[in-house]
């Protein structure tokens, strides 16, 4: 108790004895530290953060970290939000919460490792497609509508006859992301990514379904895609509205015009041949002309042998005369002209338009007497012509528009003007920097004044140097002898002051030898 009095009774004189600048310097020098101790105290006592998953896209992160929330388990995102941390002592919690949100890769298929020369081939070319199969699911993952990707492949046997080749078929389970399409085009997609992967695989041999049992790959083309069609239409009846829209607001304004088109479309594929001939117009194809001639008794050299020619010869021997023989055949083909005619119509033919548009026509200029000084510069009739020539009205189709002018509850908002910033909202920021830049200034200031004050004083001393070697051994013999006989250096340095009534204790034989 006496230590700790005695310390406050010389911490309150320091304090009495310090000008404004030193106590000011030393609560400065005292927060600080409390803050440091504070700081490093706090760091010490937070946990350590690990990284429980990477290179995640911005809606996996949002799966993991309400995954995360529901559990209880605290987190981090890094800097870019494609990394979550979690403490260390929640990692195997956070592991076990998050084995259906992500996908665990497998490495252990990546690698495959050689038994050697003994190893069964069979067994080779089976790791070898579950490996395939893995890298396919990887892949086919990564696209935006699917979650994960299961594939499985049946390989084509590897066999020289012909006979017994079997062709590659392969089969994917998808599991789609909540709220998105998936339309043909994908699935197109996805088969044409399995089957230029897989050797002797066609498009045709790839199967794919969801997770629900649905059949998402079709080979029937667009007319047997429904999502595919309805992705069709939407994107042909904005196209035309978004033309006509583009349109209004150059002349009207923004906002100051909508316009909807809703299209029949004509998915049906068809193709027609047709084939017309013209009676009138003959056309020789091919003409064939044989003409044989004989003549004389002899048989002909060269005939071949047998019974006809020895009768013949018995017969012409027999009659004694000559004879002639000759065949003429002409045979001459005809067609009649004939033209054919293939016409292929595609899916996707517009049969009908309907448009709806609905405008805010500029008002009329009026004269103090509330009389119309003028006509609007546009009008209805004119709308609706511009509408027909962008969205490419057919009086042939029966196409039907409807054009209304009315004011346009949003209108107001979109074309308010915005209000002008006032002197103080400009300048606020600058004025902030400014007043932060001369606090910084002043404080640095304050900083130097503090330091310079409680630097300590130098006091000059004498230095040894300047007396002479000789004085200085006198001075050092004088303390000796001081040190050895006190009493007596008293003594004679009393003489030399001549104090009175002091000489009579001065001793009779002094042992002070005289110096100097």
């Amino acid at each position: 108790m006496d230590l700790v009095n005695a310390l406050m009774t010389q911490l309150k004189g320091l304090w009495g004895r310090w000008n404004a600048g030193q106590r000011a310097g030393m609560v400065a020098a005292l927060l600080a530290s409390v803050a440091t101790i504070v700081g490093v105290g706090i760091w010490a006592t937070t946990p350590e953060y690990v990284i429980v998953t990477d290179h995640l896209s911005p809606q996996q992160a949002a799966e993991v970290v309400s995954t995360l929330e529901s559990e209880n388990i605290g987190y981090r995102l890094n800097y870019s939000g494609s990394a979550v941390l979690v403490s260390k002592q929640d990692v195997s919690r956070a592991r076990l919460a998050l084995k259906d949100v992500i996908a665990v890769v497998d490495n252990n298929d990546e690698s495959l490792v050689s038994e050697g020369i003994w190893s069964d081939p069979t067994l080779h070319q089976a790791k070898l497609a579950r490996q395939l199969e893995s890298r396919l699911a990887r892949s086919i993952s990564q696209l935006s509508p699917v979650k994960s990707a299961t594939v499985h492949l049946t390989l084509a046997d590897s066999t020289p006859f012909l006979r017994d080749r079997t062709a590659a078929k392969a089969s994917v389970i998808l599991e789609l992301q909540p709220h998105t399409v998936f339309s043909g085009t994908d699935a197109r997609s996805i088969a044409s990514l399995v089957a230029h992967s897989v050797e002797n695989l066609t498009p045709e041999n790839v199967s794919i379904l969801d997770t629900s049992g649905r059949l998402l790959s079709s080979s029937q083309g667009l007319e047997a895609d429904v999502t595919g069609q309805l992705s069709y239409r939407s994107r042909v009846e904005s196209d035309l509205a978004s033309k006509a829209e583009s349109i209004l607001t150059q002349m009207l304004g923004p906002g100051r015009a909508v316009v909807r088109v809703t299209a029949d479309v004509d998915f049906t594929e068809t193709q027609t041949k047709e084939t017309r001939y013209d009676p009138e117009s003959k056309v020789k194809v091919s003409e064939t002309v044989h003409s044989e001639s004989t003549t004389g008794a002899s048989k002909s050299a060269g005939a071949p042998a047998g019974a006809s020619q020895n009768m013949d010869s018995l017969a012409f021997k027999a009659s004694g005369t000559g004879s002639g023989s000759k065949v003429e055949t002409n045979t001459t083909t005809y067609e009649n002209a004939k033209t054919e005619d293939t016409v292929h119509r595609v899916p996707g033919k517009i049969t009908r338009l309907t448009v709806a548009a609905v405008v805010q026509l500029p008002q009329a200029a009026t004269t103090a007497d509330d009389q119309v000084a003028a006509a609007p510069v546009v009008t209805r009739e004119q709308i609706e012509k511009i509408i027909k020539q962008a969205v490419g009205f057919d009086t042939a189709r029966l196409d039907e528009i409807e054009v209304i002018s009315a004011p346009l509850t949003g209108n107001a908002e979109l074309l308010a003007p915005l209000p002008a910033p006032s002197a103080w909202e400009e300048s606020g920021p600058l004025l902030k920097n400014i007043s932060l830049g001369l606090a910084s200034l002043v404080a640095l200031v304050l900083g130097f004044l503090v330091i310079r004050r409680m630097q300590p004083i130098v006091v000059e001393t004498e230095s040894k140097e300047s007396l002479p070697a000789e004085l200085v051994l006198r001075k050092a013999d004088l303390s000796r002898q001081a040190l050895d006989d006190p009493e007596t250096v008293a003594t004679v340095i009393r003489s030399w002051l001549d104090e009175p009534g002091e000489q009579k204790a001065v001793p009779q034989k002094p042992t002070l030898r005289k110096v100097g």
